[in-house]
């Protein structure tokens, strides 16, 4: 689910979601003990992993 506070996303260029709370505290243990200044710089490092994987990104398709 995609939730856009305030400003359209085309203006703003982000987009907000939502996760489990479970999902979230189990982020907040990780962060920082890996290297992570945030969560939302896991969720973007996990997204892209991700994205690479399935052969989607970008990088991918050079």
């Amino acid at each position: 689910m995609v939730k856009y506070m305030g400003k359209k996303k085309e203006e703003t260029g982000y987009a907000v979601y939502k996760i489990p709370k479970e999902l979230d505290d189990e982020i907040t243990k990780i962060v920082g003990k890996h290297g992570y200044r945030s969560k939302t710089e896991f969720a973007k490092d996990a997204i892209r992993r991700l994205l690479l994987e399935y052969g989607v990104s970008e990088e991918s398709k050079r």
